[in-house]
């Protein structure tokens, strides 16, 4: 085989595989087109149910906020009116201390009065009956002691009954603004 014979024959072949190389380039042009389509259309359709699925989201957090501000508001009103009948026991409550301190006070006017007459009918009694007596007296004092300690035990125990429905009243007032 001659030079010429070999370059015919390489041109020959190089022509052969430049249009093999041709027609692949070709088809393979073709199926990249074809799968940059699809490629183009899923993005196309994720973009659209990604759309979709803000608009979504976005109108139930919509939802969701005018729900919370609803919620919010009914909250508001429960404590505003929670507070009112808060104000309105207290001021009940008030009352009714200031009702019983004039009551105490009358009483305690009323016994020291009391007191003070018996300690005068006491001495009066004592320089009348003198000595002989003077033991039975001195008993009644001391029971009449024990009844002034036995009264202001029972005003102590009013007191802390009022304290302790105060107590339980903020206790009340704790669970409804923690519900």
């Amino acid at each position: 085989m001659s030079f010429y014979d070999v370059l015919a024959l390489g041109g020959v072949m190089a022509t052969i595989l430049g249009l093999f190389l041709t027609l692949y380039a070709i088809i393979n042009n073709r199926t990249l087109k074809a799968e940059a389509r699809n490629i183009n259309e899923l993005i196309s359709q994720f973009r659209k149910e990604h759309h979709e699925t803000m608009q979504i989201m976005s109108g139930n957090l919509d939802e969701f906020r005018r729900e919370h501000r609803e919620t919010m508001q009914v909250m508001s009103e429960k404590l505003d009116e929670f507070r009112r009948e808060h104000r309105e026991t207290m001021q009940v409550m008030s009352e009714k201390l200031d009702e019983f301190r004039r009551e105490h006070r009358e009483t305690m006017r009323i016994m020291s009065e009391k007191l003070d007459e018996f300690r005068r009918e006491h001495r009066e009694t004592m320089e009348r009956w003198g000595k002989e007596h003077a033991e039975m007296i001195r008993i009644m004092s001391e029971k009449l002691d024990e009844f002034r300690r036995s009264h202001e035990e029972t005003i102590k125990y009013i007191a802390n009954l009022i304290v302790t429905n105060g107590e339980r009243t903020r206790q009340e007032i704790r669970k409804k603004t923690k519900r």
